[in-house]
């Protein structure tokens, strides 16, 4: 499985669309650092990291529309930090999860549960990854096709 190109006004859209939200992200700076209540600066640092990483998605679609080569990431990613990131993503699941089982409270156990879910996500992301890195492969467009499934 390749990528589809893109024709030239997707293209256009999806750079405005960048644009838009690394500006959004960026107006959001000052709010988040001017916030008191930690809940409210919490809240607005979650946008604003969501933002930016939606920001490098459209980026990252970009480029793969257009020269980003697959194949050679294994060479230029450690696969042994990638390894060690996994067991500590182990170790946060296991966390969260033990912390979602033994608070009470229906609001503070949604926050731990969305948490989880995240925690869950990072640790397939990072299991996925280190079988591609692990694989030398020319299909090694269609893992990544098949990892970012649901990505973001």
């Amino acid at each position: 499985m390749s990528w589809e190109k893109l024709d030239e006004n997707t293209l256009s859209k999806i750079k405005k669309q960048k644009e838009f939200e690394e500006q959004t992200a960026k107006s959001l700076t000052p709010v988040y650092e001017s916030a008191q209540n930690p809940f409210i600066k919490t809240l607005i640092h979650g946008l604003i990291l969501d933002t930016t990483k939606h920001a490098e998605t459209y980026q990252m679609l970009m480029d793969l529309n257009t020269s980003a080569l697959m194949g050679n990431e294994s060479k230029n990613l450690g696969k042994e930090e990638i390894a060690k990131h996994l067991k500590e993503e182990a170790i946060m699941l296991k966390q969260a999860q033990e912390i979602s089982e033994v608070v009470k409270d229906k609001n503070i156990k949604q926050v731990v549960l969305n948490i989880l879910e995240d925690e869950k996500k990072h640790h397939r992301i990072l299991t996925e990854l280190l079988k591609m890195l692990e694989t030398e492969s020319k299909e090694w467009d269609a893992y990544i096709y098949d990892l970012i499934e649901g990505f973001p």
